[in-house]
C-alpha cells in the first residue's frame, strides 16, 4: 500500500530548458554557418562548410537546391528547412512565460492527438515538393520559408507539449 502511494505522488522531474534552446540555436545557426565558412576561402574551414551542406543535403533537406544564399554561397539546407528552424524558434518564443489561451487549450488535448495536429501542416511539403518537380508550379523562396515556418511552428508546439517542465506551470499562466 506504501509503495503504491509513493508511485502516484511522484511527479516529473522537468527537463532543462537550456538543452531544449541549445538544440533550437543549433538548428537555426548551421545552415548559415555553412556558406559563411565557404566564403572564408579558407582550405579547412571552406571544406568544413562544404561537408556540412553536402551532409545536410544528402540526409536532411529534400530540396537543397532550393536555399537562399549568403556571401555567393547556397545555405546549407532549402528555404522551407530554414523556414521550419524560424518556426521552431517563434513556437518557443510564444510559449516562453505565458502560453496564449489557444495553446493552453492544445496542451489539454492527448498527446496523440497533438502530434496529429502538428503534422497537418507538413502536408504541404510533399504536395509542393511534387508539384514543383512534376512541373505544376515553382513556388518563390519566400513562400517556401512561411511554408516551412508554419509547419516548424507546429512541431515547434508540439515538442513544448511534451518537454518535462518547457510548457509554462498553470499557476504561471496569466488569463
Amino acid at each position: 500500500m506504501a509503495s503504491s502511494a509513493l508511485l502516484t505522488s511522484q511527479t516529473t522531474r522537468p527537463w532543462p530548458r537550456w538543452i531544449f534552446d541549445l538544440v533550437l540555436w543549433i538548428l537555426f545557426l548551421g545552415p548559415i554557418a555553412s556558406p559563411l565558412l565557404r566564403a572564408t576561402g579558407w582550405p579547412l574551414v571552406s571544406d568544413a562548410g562544404a561537408l556540412a551542406r553536402d551532409v545536410l543535403a544528402a540526409y536532411i533537406c529534400p530540396t537543397p537546391e532550393r536555399s537562399l544564399w549568403l556571401f555567393g554561397w547556397p545555405m546549407a539546407v532549402c528555404a522551407r528547412c530554414w523556414g521550419a528552424t524560424i518556426g521552431l524558434w517563434l513556437a518557443r518564443l510564444s510559449i516562453a512565460e505565458r502560453a496564449p489561451a489557444l495553446l493552453r487549450s492544445y496542451r489539454a488535448l492527448a498527446w496523440p492527438l497533438r502530434l496529429a495536429i502538428a503534422a497537418i501542416p507538413f502536408l504541404l511539403w510533399p504536395l509542393e515538393i511534387v508539384g514543383h518537380y512534376s512541373g505544376w508550379w515553382f513556388a518563390p523562396l519566400w513562400l517556401l520559408l512561411l511554408n516551412g515556418m508554419q509547419a516548424g511552428f507546429a512541431a515547434g508546439v508540439f515538442f513544448a507539449s511534451v518537454w518535462p517542465g518547457l510548457w509554462p506551470a498553470p499557476s504561471r499562466v496569466a488569463g
